[in-house]
């Protein structure tokens, strides 16, 4: 059965018909067809996965770099662009409900819209029209969070200690972003005299070393005993004063604005 089948198959591709037959140059062109497909497809892969990695190094590199038209970014920019533009109705659409807003140069913080909406429209009251904010920088978090380094700049120039840092938490309304928790620092006008005065102390420790480190050991009693110097001493001497000057501008005030509506009604009558 063997030698008749190797007879068989010898007769049969000893034939013309046979040999003429392209069944294996077709699958060579069907696998090379394939190829090229698959070849198309990784570089298409390729492509994608370059512009995902290019897009992700922009990110890494620079932090200002916005993906998306509802990112935390762009709700800050918007927010400090309506400051500047003074639009109270743009700065109401991007302020929550329940928005907490503390700002550290305020002995209180403000609570709901209506308080932050108050203060910023303050804000924005207290600034000329040469003044604005100018963003340093933003950086995003997570949890639609983002930290702002800012300063205001007066005709395109730098106001000098008017660098601030801010932190914001945003919040889902549907489709839009908000602004429920806002955290400002600005730098302190004081610094230089608070440098001064860091220099004066320093001097005075260096003077006095041994009762400096009496008192940094008792701090508590030497503490007491300058309030109760205070209290007694001190306070009983000052206090008159303060109430006599407070009295004094008191007068004054009421003075000048008397003399001034003086003044308009004068101004009012000779008109007429």
């Amino acid at each position: 059965m063997a030698f008749s089948s190797q007879v068989s198959w010898q007769s049969l591709s000893s034939t013309p018909d046979f040999r003429n037959r392209e069944s294996i140059p077709l699958l060579k062109a069907h696998i090379a067809k394939n190829t090229k497909v698959h070849e198309q497809k990784f570089k298409i892969g390729s492509i994608k996965s370059r512009q995902r990695s290019l897009i992700t190094h922009c990110s890494m590199v620079n932090p200002n770099v916005v993906t998306s038209s509802f990112s935390s970014s762009n709700i800050i920019r918007k927010l400090y662009s309506s400051i500047n533009n003074k639009d109270l109705n743009q700065l109401a659409m991007l302020i929550s409900e329940d928005c907490f807003f503390d700002d550290f140069l305020f002995p209180q913080s403000f609570q709901g819209r209506k308080e932050t909406l108050k203060s910023l429209e303050q804000l924005t009251t207290s600034m000329d029209q040469n003044t604005e904010f100018s963003i340093d920088n933003i950086h995003e978090g997570v949890d639609l969070t983002a930290i702002v380094n800012w300063h205001l700049e007066w005709k395109k120039k730098e106001v000098p200690f008017s660098r601030g840092c801010s932190y914001y938490e945003l919040s889902r309304d549907g489709e839009k972003l908000l602004i429920k928790n806002a955290q400002v620092i600005t730098e302190s006008s004081m610094k230089p005299k608070i440098l001064a005065l860091y220099n004066m102390v320093t001097s005075v420790f260096n003077e006095f070393p041994e009762i400096i480190s009496r008192f940094v050991k008792n701090h508590q009693v030497a503490y007491q005993v300058l309030l109760n110097s205070y209290k007694f001493v001190v306070q009983p001497l000052i206090s008159p004063i303060f109430v006599w000057y407070k009295k004094f501008w008191t007068l004054t005030i009421t003075f000048l604005g008397f003399t001034t509506k003086f003044v308009q009604f004068i101004i009012k009558y000779l008109r007429q």
